[in-house]
């Protein structure tokens, strides 16, 4: 059962206790029995569940928004350099390809000049005349 208790204010204090539950968002009779159960002594006004709920929803919400509003630019900054990196690898990989390549080609060029050395100096080495002209034989 439930009991109802009357208490007789000032015009003033019956303005600010409605303006207080007005600002909190609760009905007048919740802000009194709040007031009068979960506030102590001297400590001034209290707040509802309802509205530290809603407070501490709000703040979250606040420190989400500011939090992703500040790291835009580093994101910003974390895909520009992403891009970058991925352009000098793409680069890098087309000059090695192509210095692959043109190593190859010079290899090969190479052995064949050794190859083609080699086979001269295998050669056997003409015959000269004694004759003191030293043409060959």
């Amino acid at each position: 059962m439930r009991r109802q208790l009357t208490a007789y204010l000032s015009e003033e204090e019956y303005h600010r206790l409605r303006d207080e539950a007005d600002e909190r968002g609760v009905t007048l009779s919740r802000y009194v029995k709040e007031r009068l159960f979960k506030g102590e002594p001297g400590s001034g006004l209290t707040l509802s569940d309802a509205t530290l709920a809603a407070t501490e929803k709000r703040l979250i919400q606040a420190i989400r928004t500011a939090g992703a509003e500040s790291l835009k630019p580093l994101a910003l900054q974390l895909t520009t350099m992403l891009t970058m990196l991925d352009h000098f690898a793409l680069s890098m990989l087309s000059h090695i390809k192509a210095a692959l390549a043109s190593g190859q080609r010079r290899h090969r060029g190479w052995r064949a000049e050794v190859e083609e050395t080699l086979k001269r100096m295998q050669q056997p080495a003409p015959a000269f005349r004694n004759d003191g002209k030293g043409e060959p034989a």
